[in-house]
């Protein structure tokens, strides 16, 4: 699959916002930028003309359980920063969209999958 071009823009975006690097900020960028390509693969995931299927609606569990993980850890404000930036981002950006058919519905749940899993290693790799 194509990077999407809202990806681009916001880790350029996000990269060089002119402001000194925290601490804070630098452990919560990996988190953020990982929630955010959740994001992306959601919005692809439920533009397939095939409509929610339980296997997407497991997956978005997942994310909700992400979402809990992450705030035990300490983690729920870079998770908060990168859906924020996607609602900032989305509507201005081209998005990639899901056609009909079997392979390419599997193709946007491996992707939503996969996004999900790489958050996950960002916030179990995060310390506070």
């Amino acid at each position: 699959m194509r990077m999407v071009p809202a990806l681009t823009m916001a880790g350029a975006l996000l990269a060089c916002d002119g402001a000194p690097e925290s601490k804070t900020a630098s452990r919560e960028e990996p988190v953020r930028r990982a929630a955010f390509r959740v994001m992306i693969a959601r919005d692809l995931l439920a533009s397939c003309p095939s409509g929610p299927r339980p296997e997407g609606v497991r997956q978005a569990g997942r994310y909700a359980e992400l979402g809990q993980l992450a705030s035990r850890k300490g983690a729920g404000h870079a998770i908060w920063l990168g859906e924020n930036d996607y609602r900032a981002f989305g509507p201005h950006s081209e998005r990639e969209r899901c056609v009909a058919g079997e392979e390419p519905y599997r193709e946007a749940l491996a992707q939503y999958s996969g996004t999900l899993d790489a958050l996950a290693g960002r916030i179990a790799e995060y310390r506070e």
